[in-house]
């Protein structure tokens, strides 16, 4: 049977073991039970910035594994000009027990190797040329793809209920460029009306099916970067087709004033 049971802590009475072992149990057991089977990546937060030579990791979540660990302050690393394609990678390290607590810490490094075990997780990459700053503000949806001085998170896993997905981050920027174009296409209108309700945090599945559909080719087990790329290329072509509509109409209003 379902049911559900806390300790009542009230004066004079005595403090039981069992008490305490439910104030324990119980927050992890809840966590483990709403995030099982739920795919590895970035929560919430985790910003990322650059400023004065120095890259910060801004506060937030990252589910890995069936565990949430938690950065509750900025996290800064030295970060100066190299001219090369470096990397922003997290290592899970191994769960420490102790006589008191059981730990999972994590390591960040800023590399010029990419993710190379299933224990680490890449957050960003980028290029970073001398006297030249590196951003994490993007002028449109090509940007995020930018090699150089820009902070690239395409290949960065975000947490959905069904595996990892690509940046919601991303996933909102194609569907505000999308609703700027003329969507006669009602499967084009669903699937940017299903990224804008979920605030982009969009299911992996959904983005391959939308993709496989559109571009009629396999998506399946495509990686971000894969998956960011058909995006890409499904709205240029709404925006050249919309476009030439527009041109079209302004041609034909010109004949209409003469």
């Amino acid at each position: 049977m379902f049911r559900y049971e806390y300790p009542e802590f009230n004066n004079k009475h005595l403090l039981k073991i069992d008490m305490l072992e439910q104030l324990r149990d119980y927050p992890k057991q809840c966590m483990q039970l709403l995030f099982q089977g739920q795919g590895n990546g970035i929560v919430n937060g985790c910003e990322l910035t650059w400023n004065d030579n120095r890259f910060i990791i801004n506060s937030g979540v990252i589910h890995w594994n069936g565990n949430l660990y938690f950065l509750e302050k900025p996290y800064t690393l030295e970060c100066r000009p190299e001219d090369q394609q470096r990397y922003l990678v997290v290592k899970f390290l191994k769960e420490m027990k102790h006589s008191d607590k059981i730990s999972g810490e994590t390591r960040i490094y800023l590399r010029k190797e990419p993710v190379r075990t299933q224990d680490e997780m890449e957050l960003c990459r980028f290029r970073l040329q001398e006297g030249s700053r590196l951003r994490s503000v993007y002028k449109d949806f090509r940007d995020y793809s930018t090699e150089y001085d820009t902070i690239n998170t395409i290949l960065a896993p975000f947490w959905s209920s069904s595996g990892s997905t690509i940046s919601p981050v991303i996933l909102m920027q194609f569907a505000m460029e999308m609703m700027q174009t003329e969507m006669e296409d009602s499967f084009d209108t669903s699937f940017v009306m299903n990224v804008l309700a979920n605030d982009g945090r969009t299911s992996r599945k959904a983005v391959e099916q939308y993709l496989m559909i559109k571009e009629n080719k396999q998506y399946n087990s495509a990686d971000s970067l894969a998956l960011y790329q058909g995006l890409l290329h499904v709205l240029s072509n709404r925006k050249s087709h919309g476009n030439r509509g527009q041109e079209q109409g302004l041609m034909g209003k010109r004949i209409m004033l003469m």
